[in-house]
């Protein structure tokens, strides 16, 4: 028998969610470089069942107060790609919090919601474990941002971690790029995850340091690595 959760918790828990994500706004505004060193996280991708896009959207949202409960958890976005896709990216300091939330409420009520919301999901394959290889942080709403997933060329995975790692120390001349992850996924597949206040950052960061070097060592560094590998994000909530 399928299990669901039951209404009045689900509406009680998108209320919340609703309530959170102003103050969770707001306490954004506290420099994150005050918080716990972020040494891994998870990604998860999905896709929305046909007419089920705003009951996903809704449900990430009320994920909101859940992981607000979760004192190991360190960071938490919920995202939106385009109009049926979604994801997830959250980091911890230690094993620990990341297993804490693996059995934590929101990952049991997304679980239990994936048949009659998501399209084919499947926990094994679409929630990736992932090592964050380097974060900057500033303080801001972060409403906006950019999921970069690239493939290093076998025998370049050192110099793509370097590059990652100087890529750090640019976006800290970007006043405008509020959160900026450099994570990596597999043996050769990594991503960048950052987000602005607003398309003004996001279009000031694209046409910034990171990005141009970005573009001019792809060819060196990465598989085919084409520009349509930036995918404009749309931050639904965050912790």
């Amino acid at each position: 028998m399928k299990t669901k959760v039951p209404l009045k918790l689900a509406l009680l828990v998108f209320l919340l969610g609703c309530t959170l994500q102003t103050f969770s706004n707001i306490k954004k505004n506290t420099n994150m470089s005050d918080q716990k060193k972020e040494t891994i996280g998870l990604l998860v991708t999905m896709k929305a069942k046909p007419g089920k896009e705003k009951d996903v959207k809704d449900f990430l949202l009320g994920g909101l107060g859940l992981v607000n409960q979760e004192p190991l958890t360190v960071s938490w976005f919920a995202f939106q790609i385009d109009n049926n896709t979604f994801g997830i990216f959250d980091t911890f300091e230690i094993e620990e919090g990341r297993q804490a939330h693996l059995t934590g409420e929101v990952a049991k009520a997304l679980l239990a919601n994936a048949s009659d919301l998501l399209e084919n999901f499947n926990p094994s394959t679409d929630i990736q474990t992932i090592d964050v290889l380097a974060t900057n942080h500033k303080s801001g709403l972060q409403n906006k941002g950019f999921l970069v997933i690239m493939r290093s060329k076998d025998t370049k995975t050192t110099d793509v971690e370097n590059f990652l790692n100087v890529g750090k120390q640019l976006v800290s001349d970007e006043s405008k790029t509020l959160s900026w992850y450099a994570v990596k996924i597999d043996a050769t597949t990594y991503a960048i995850f950052d987000t602005f206040a607003d398309d003004s950052g996001r279009n000031a960061h694209l046409s910034g340091k990171v990005a141009a070097a970005l573009m001019k060592n792809a060819p060196f560094l990465l598989e085919g690595f084409e520009a349509s590998a930036i995918q404009e994000i749309d931050i639904i909530a965050s912790k």
